[in-house]
Order: structure tokens, then C-alpha cells, then sequence
């Protein structure tokens, strides 16, 4: 069966804050999906594209999926927490909610290690190698591009080239985060510190692993393979 795409509509970062907001409010889904409605119709004037980008703000928050649900406590305790965590924590409910996201990140983090720029031609051509040459596609992904620049992740160079934006973060709790719900999401079962220094989805973050953070993390169990250490999720 064909994977869902979804991601159909250009995100801003705002908005991501304005739904995470409604959910930490208490707010039912029928009176967050008013709320939402009545803050995008300020910059979005179809009621299709209204409705459609709702609902992904709604998937992203709101509803759940097993990946969603198994992060998204600690995801708004540290959005209520720091400001400043905003957008990491929206990143990593955005890579459990929408398989074409965490799909992206990767092909631009692999990308990004052995080459400076990165264009949509590229990228639209290895998403159409994985997922196939559909329509909807080829439209979400330059919406995917899109929401990738408004969040800073992408600085565009020219028209289809862009080069990759780092956002630092040092504190061990949003690095753990990260860390958990990549771990979570990508299933591999271990990790080397220098995986775990270095993911894919996480390309846009500038961040250091504490051994001793994660030693001391009751999410994380520690082993050895080949010699070496290795990091995997406890459960």
C-alpha cells in the first residue's frame, strides 16, 4: 500500500506555536479547530487551504499516531518550558507525524554531509526515486521546501539552491529530546555517540551528546558493540 503524503501545505512557524498553544490550553478538538480556523483565515483566504493546513497542524499536535503519542508529553513540557525550544520540539512532532518529513530530513542530511548546496531538483528526484512520481508529491514537496525555509532549517542561495542553516543547542534536556523521539522514529535499535552526533533528521541542529547526560537518562540504556559504546532506547 502506498505511503500517504499528507504534508500538503506550507507551514510557518507561528502557526506550529499557535496550535501547540491551543493543546497546552485544554481545548477540545472541535474549539482548537474553530481557534485554528479563525487565525489562519488572517493570512490564508481559501477555505480549502484553511481547512487542509488546520488539519495539518491538528496531525501534528492534536491527533495522535503511535509515534506522536510516545513523545508528545514531553514535547509540550518543554515547549511550555523554554521558548527558545520551540522549534526543535516542533521539528521532532513534525518527523512523527509525517513520514515524507522524516524523509526529507534524511535525504537532506545526507546530502548536506558531502555537498555545500542542495537543489529542489535534487531533491524531488530522490523523494520520486522512494515514493514514486505522483502528483501529490510533486506538489507537497515544494511546500516541504517551503516550510523548511520559513523555519529556518534552509537559506536559499538562488532560485532552487539552498544551503543548510544550523541552529545551536547545548542543554542536555532539548538535546535528550531530540535525541528520544529520533531514536523513536528511525527504529535502528542502537546508536554510536557519533550516530547520535550526527543524524540525518536532525541536519539543521548544531548540538553536542553528553555521555553522562544519557548515562543518567532512565530513557536510555547503554551497551557495547565491537568495543565500542552504544546508545538504545530503554522498553
Amino acid at each position: 500500500m502506498a505511503k500517504m503524503v499528507g504534508l500538503s501545505r506550507n507551514l510557518k512557524f507561528h502557526w506550529l506555536n499557535e496550535v501547540a498553544r491551543l493543546y497546552v490550553e485544554g481545548l477540545d478538538e472541535n474549539e482548537i479547530k474553530d481557534r485554528l480556523n479563525e487565525y489562519l483565515r488572517f493570512e490564508i483566504t481559501s477555505p480549502t487551504n484553511i481547512r487542509k493546513t488546520r488539519e495539518i497542524l491538528m496531525n501534528i499536535w492534536v491527533y495522535e499516531n503511535d509515534y506522536t503519542a510516545a513523545i508528545r508529553d514531553e514535547a509540550l513540557r518543554l515547549f511550555q518550558k523554554d521558548f527558545d525550544y520551540a522549534l526543535p520540539v516542533h521539528w521532532c512532532m513534525m518527523l512523527a507525524a509525517y513520514p515524507v518529513f522524516q524523509d526529507m530530513c534524511r535525504l537532506i542530511g545526507k546530502i548536506s554531509e558531502f555537498e555545500e548546496t542542495i537543489t529542489t531538483k535534487q531533491l524531488k528526484q530522490k523523494l520520486f526515486d522512494e515514493w514514486g512520481e505522483r502528483s501529490t508529491l510533486f506538489h507537497s514537496s515544494d511546500k516541504l521546501i517551503a516550510t523548511l525555509k520559513a523555519l529556518e532549517a534552509l537559506d536559499s542561495e538562488k532560485t532552487g539552491v539552498y544551503s543548510v542553516k544550523k541552529h545551536e543547542y547545548t542543554k542536555p534536556e532539548i538535546v535528550n529530546f531530540m535525541l528520544l523521539a529520533m531514536m523513536k522514529i528511525d527504529n535502528a535499535g542502537y546508536y554510536s555517540l557519533l550516530e547520535l552526533e550526527n543524524s540525518v533528521y536532525l541536519f539543521p541542529f548544531k548540538y553536542m551528546v553528553s555521555k553522562e547526560a544519557l548515562l543518567t537518562n532512565e530513557r536510555f540504556t547503554t551497551g557495547t558493540f565491537g568495543g565500542e559504546l552504544t546508545i538504545s532506547l530503554k522498553g
